[in-house]
């Protein structure tokens, strides 16, 4: 009977070292966060918007019209990159009305847009 425990105290020790092997040489490394976007994530003959200076934080990528930013960067809008081959003015408000804020040549970009368009674009289109 002795042994019956003794083996029986054995196997369950056993199992627990096991689990606890597996438990601590199993574990899922955790997903590292994805970078920012910057610069480098606007495709070419878009028009990006960025939520931070120098091109980086949330970010969108659209075509020459884009007549509501989204809620993601309404009114947060603080870099931006015309990549198309249009000039860009970016509105103050969605489906291209309020106040143009600023009008972008192809191909220019704007690390910083200044005090007077920072988040208050809504959305941008050809002019």
């Amino acid at each position: 009977m002795k042994s019956k425990r003794t083996a029986m105290a054995s196997v369950i020790a056993g199992a627990c070292l096991t689990g606890a092997l597996a438990m601590t040489g199993a574990t899922p490394a955790s997903a590292a966060p994805a970078a920012p976007a910057d610069w480098r994530d606007c495709p070419a003959n878009s028009v990006c918007v960025w939520d931070h200076s120098n091109y980086t934080g949330a970010f969108l990528a659209g075509g020459v019209n884009v007549s509501n930013v989204g809620p993601t960067l309404n009114d947060r809008t603080t870099s931006l990159w015309n990549r198309s081959g249009s000039r860009i003015c970016f509105y103050q408000h969605s489906n291209y009305g309020g106040e143009v804020l600023a009008s972008v040549a192809p191909g220019e970009s704007r690390p910083n847009i200044g005090s007077h368009a920072n988040d208050r674009i809504s959305s941008w289109g050809t002019c």
